[in-house]
């Protein structure tokens, strides 16, 4: 997958527009228009970073993997419920991690 494809397929799982992305790095909309088609290639690491901070991943997720025997299919994909916690988490309150932490320490011991 290149850069411009995962930058639009993770802003479009949180729900942003490229205007308001661009909003977040301080960038046009057109800027992030050209990023996701490609028409721009050679993206800043500053740039990179600060959409690795916008959409909440690692920068190394822009990283193009060339392993010719992994396809998209091998690559596991997240549910939607979990993508959300995990979006939210950094903002919740200490109690509420507490809950939810105490919702995985259960089922791991269940799976046990």
């Amino acid at each position: 997958m290149d850069i411009g494809y995962k930058i639009r397929k993770r802003r479009k799982e949180l729900d942003l527009t490229q205007v308001e992305l661009g909003q977040k790095i301080h960038k046009s909309s057109q800027v992030i228009s050209n990023w996701e088609r490609g028409y721009t290639t050679g993206i800043v690491s500053e740039d990179l970073h600060e959409l690795s901070m916008a959409l909440s991943v690692p920068i190394d997720y822009f990283i193009p993997t060339h392993d010719a025997n992994t396809t998209p299919q091998d690559v596991p994909q997240l549910d939607q419920r979990l993508e959300a916690i995990i979006r939210v988490y950094p903002n919740l309150d200490e109690k509420s991690k507490d809950i939810i932490d105490a919702i995985i320490k259960l089922n791991t011991g269940a799976q046990k």
